[in-house]
Parts: C-alpha cells; sequence; structure tokens
C-alpha cells in the first residue's frame, strides 16, 4: 500500500514537471511571436493546448485514463482538418466523444474492472433528478442529463467517483467527518460539480481541467490549524465544465 502510494505521489510530481515544462514552452513560442518571429500559428493553438493537457492527465494517471487518450485524439483530428480540410467532418467529432465515454460508463456500470475487494455504493441518474443522504463511506454516482443531490453523513468518510456529464452534482459533506485523508476521483464534461465541505478540512485539487476550472468559494481558510488526516484530495478530469468548492463558513 505504501509502495503504491509512492508510485502514486511520483507520477503526481512528474505531471506537475511536464505541465509546467509545457506551460513554459507554450508562453515562449507565444513570447517569440509576438515579438515577429515567424511562427505557424498551429504549435499555439487551443488545438495544441488541448493536446498537452491529453498528455499530462495520461502521465498523472499510468496511461490508463481514456479521456486523455480522447484529448489528444479530438486535438489531433482538428489539427489534422487544418493542414487537409475536411478530412473528418467536424460536426460529428463531439457526438462521437459523448457516445465513446456512455460506452465507458456503461462498461465500469456492468461491473467490468470494478475492485471487488471495496464496498460501494453506486447511483445512477439520467434524464431525472435525485436527492439523497446517504451514510456509506466509499460512494459512486453518474449524473447524464439531470441533477445529483447528495448529503453524506457518514463519520468516517473514505471518498467518491463523480461521473457528471450534462448535468450537476451536489454533494454535501458538512454532516460527514473523516478518520484518514479521502479522494474524491471526478469526471465533469459539459456540466457542474459543488462540493460543501467542513471548515476544518483542507482541500487540495489535482484535476486536469480543459476549458474548466476549479473554484474555491470558502473564506476563513487557515490550512495550519487543520488536522493531518481531514485532507480531501480532487483527482480526475474536469472538460467545460466547473468544480466549486464551499464551505457554511
Amino acid at each position: 500500500m505504501e509502495h503504491f502510494g509512492g508510485e502514486q505521489q511520483k507520477r503526481q510530481q512528474q505531471s506537475k514537471i511536464l505541465a509546467g515544462i509545457l506551460v513554459i514552452t507554450f508562453g515562449t513560442i507565444f513570447l517569440l511571436d509576438r515579438t515577429g518571429v515567424d511562427i505557424p500559428n498551429w504549435i499555439y493553438s487551443w488545438k495544441m493546448i488541448i493536446i498537452a493537457v491529453g498528455f499530462v492527465s495520461l502521465v498523472k494517471h499510468n496511461f490508463k485514463k481514456l479521456s486523455g487518450y480522447v484529448l489528444i485524439a479530438v486535438g489531433t483530428i482538428f489539427l489534422i482538418n487544418d493542414f487537409e480540410p475536411g478530412t473528418v467532418d467536424a460536426k460529428l467529432i463531439i457526438p462521437v466523444v459523448i457516445i465513446a465515454f456512455g460506452i465507458t460508463i456503461l462498461w465500469k456500470g456492468l461491473g467490468f474492472g470494478k475492485d471487488k475487494h471495496k464496498k460501494k455504493h453506486f447511483e445512477s441518474v439520467m434524464f431525472d433528478a435525485s436527492t439523497e443522504e446517504a451514510s456509506s463511506d466509499y460512494f459512486e454516482t453518474r449524473t447524464i442529463f439531470g441533477g445529483t443531490e447528495k448529503n453524506i453523513v457518514s463519520k468516517d468518510f473514505r471518498g467518491a467517483k463523480i461521473t457528471t456529464v450534462f448535468g450537476g452534482t451536489d454533494l454535501d459533506l458538512t454532516n460527514a467527518d473523516l478518520k484518514q485523508p479521502a479522494t474524491i476521483d471526478s469526471t465533469t464534461l459539459f456540466g457542474g460539480l459543488t462540493i460543501m465541505v467542513p471548515a476544518d478540512w483542507k482541500v487540495q485539487s489535482e484535476l486536469t481541467m480543459a476549458f474548466g476550472a476549479v473554484e474555491d468559494k470558502r473564506r476563513n481558510i487557515n490550512a495550519s490549524e487543520t488536522e493531518d488526516h481531514k485532507v480531501l484530495t480532487l483527482t480526475g478530469n474536469c472538460f467545460f465544465g466547473g468544480v466549486e468548492i464551499q464551505s457554511y463558513l
């Protein structure tokens, strides 16, 4: 377990170093372009940016994250269309991406790739709204074209896996407690995720963003007063959406 944690931390560090190098590279290219150097526009286009984000995501997740491959594929297809117009009908790309994403959800929903040794509470909401109070220590929820509100009251919250596609998920953890650091792995695509946490929790984000944002709207945050085990880490991806962190204080 300790070895796994060390490997994960190493990949996180590698992905941050890679992200820093890529940002510096893009900034340098952009600066050279502004100073009159002839730089092809495609090098610092939004297509290259999402390809770079996809690659960083793959490094972070040991090349096991489907969304990273999807980002690279989408960026590459649009680049090919720039050089050879009409090669791929751009109008079909987003629907195909959504279908592929749905296939992965169905695959996991049928039980493939699940950790059978971890007890989970699972819920799937599609074209509907759901409100629930749950005492599960760990749960999975998927919301597609709908809305989900979950009030977690577990006193030993261990984490969650949340998928939101064209919808919204509100997670209230203010009545929950941590006995050890927990992780919420989320995928947000054209949607929003709001997480309400107790004032004495420390929240750190390791989310991969593409045309999205993470907003921490809490006030009076004093990380030095937070107990070591009350740490919530956010991992996963956010594409064309937003993740918001709130607290009552």
